[in-house]
């Protein structure tokens, strides 16, 4: 019988755990500068930049891990509440959310997490790593999404507020500082989609097969060597490799690499063009007077943050369905259920995820009294039926022979129900119009064999996103 390591670090042993110590990293390395760069703000700045530069030594380091590590996070963690407790210029809550001192403490909150789990390991087989990192993850979100806005709110109205402002010219050090804060946001995102391309590379081949997902070690398909955390990062390890496996100089396949470049690619454009310009391109949205990355992310607008990232995951999910259209594969249905369950509720309970009702959708006046959830439940069904009838006409429109179209009225369905019938419509013409121009018009090198139809509806639906409010406006009734 094999001896269970007695440090085995929960991190190293699943996808989850790799993506944590990425995430924690970044955000910790990113926090570190902002601070860096604000130092004349008094000792409550260098006790953050002190602590995220723990955070990230503990995240990517396995010295001294198990008791010791744990002895040494359990004494820190509360002298740094200490000192920051003590500072009276410091806000908890700041509208600077992404460096907010509330989650550097939560990330040595998530480090004190890991290596309790080490120590209890040592002695004990009770508690997996895949409960203890769905329970720190699924903690964090919450607090994220639900507490630390709802507390915000309820502190907003007792709040000092300046009686006149006088604007300034920004000298050239602090015009730099700005823009490397910017370019720091933009970056954390984009490369957060890399990291999600990462993940529907993984997702795409695994479920359908019933293999595990996320709650498993990386390793090589060939020699079957686990992946060292430096290899696995998103675009840059497979570059750092030249696409070829450390161990056993095996290549990896380029189709990793794009579908990370083309999950960037999903962050990033919609970064651009719909969370720094307060969803300008969605119809029925709310108008922010104020937009940029300063507004909408570091003073925080929650309808456009949580529109921008249910997006994120719709394009995702699109991408996921056509790499599997392109292996001959199917989604599992819990996977399927998953996903209508995941979008509809998100549209149902959330007002401001589905901005455009039913009655501006067609030429009859209904009555005012109808209740908003109603409404928000009718363009969901609506707009799902009227995908799911026509993914089902167009299954049977194929590029080439025999190909494969079974993903096509699954993803139709989910534009439908997350984006409304209208937009449905539109993005099936134009995927109508262009797979009639492609199979009849053009040559076989316009025709590879990735291009499938559920394939072609990803890149029809991203090209429409950007143009969605223009389109509405042109074909409304």
């Amino acid at each position: 019988m094999s001896e269970v390591p007695k440090h085995e670090d929960p991190f190293d042993s699943s996808l989850c755990g790799e993506y944590t110590r990425i995430l924690l990293a970044g955000f910790a390395t990113c926090s570190g500068l902002f601070w860096l760069v604000h130092l004349m703000l008094g000792t409550g700045a260098v006790v953050m930049v002190i602590a995220n530069a723990i955070v990230l030594t503990i995240a990517i380091g396995s010295r001294f891990a198990g008791i010791r590590r744990l002895a040494i996070l359990t004494l820190l963690t509360p002298i740094v509440v200490i000192l920051l407790a003590q500072q009276d210029t410091q806000s908890w809550w700041s509208p600077r959310v992404m460096f907010s001192p509330t989650y550097t403490l939560l990330a040595l909150l998530v480090l004190l997490i890991r290596d309790g789990w080490i120590v209890i390991q040592s002695g004990s087989k009770a508690i997996t790593p895949k409960t203890v990192l769905a329970v720190v993850i699924g903690l964090a979100l919450a607090a994220y999404m639900i507490v630390i806005p709802a507390i915000d709110m309820v502190l907003e109205p007792f709040r000092d507020r300046p009686t006149s402002y006088v604007m300034e010219d920004l000298t050239s050090w602090e015009i730099l500082r700005v823009r490397s804060s910017k370019l720091t946001v933009f970056a954390v995102f984009a490369y957060g989609g890399a990291c999600v391309g990462s993940f529907l590379n993984v997702a795409a081949s695994s479920a359908p097969r019933r293999q595990p997902i996320a709650l498993r070690s990386s390793a090589c398909p060939k020699c079957g060597k686990s992946i060292r955390r430096i290899d696995n990062l998103p675009i840059i390890s497979y570059w750092w490799l030249g696409g070829r496996c450390r161990d056993c100089q095996a290549p990896i396949p380029i189709r990793y690499l794009f579908i990370e470049l083309i999950g960037m690619t999903i962050f990033a454009s919609l970064f651009l063009f719909e969370l720094v310009t307060g969803a300008a391109n969605i119809p029925g949205f709310f108008h922010y007077h104020y937009t940029g990355i300063i507004w909408m992310i570091l003073y925080t607008k929650w309808p456009v943050v949580g529109i921008y990232f249910l997006h994120c995951i719709l394009f995702s999910s699109l991408l996921m369905l056509a790499l599997m259209e392109q292996d001959h594969l199917q989604a599992p249905r819990w996977m399927k259920i998953g996903l209508l369950i995941g979008f509809a509720s998100s549209v149902i309970a959330v007002p401001t995820m589905l901005t455009v009702s039913v009655g501006d959708q067609i030429p009859v006046q209904l009555s005012g009294t109808v209740p908003e959830w109603l409404d928000r439940t009718a363009n969901c069904l609506i707009g799902g039926l009227l995908g799911w009838t026509f993914g089902r006409l167009c299954s049977s429109v194929r590029l080439r022979w025999r190909q494969s179209s079974k993903s096509l009225p699954f993803s139709f369905t989910l534009l439908g129900i997350t984006l409304g019938w209208q937009a449905v419509l539109t993005i099936g013409v134009f995927w109508l119009v262009t797979i009639n121009l492609l199979k009849h018009f053009g040559g076989r090198h316009l025709r590879r064999q990735w291009l499938t139809p559920a394939t072609l509806l990803v890149l029809i639906a991203i090209l429409h996103h950007p143009a969605w409010k223009w389109l509405s406006e042109r074909i409304s009734w």
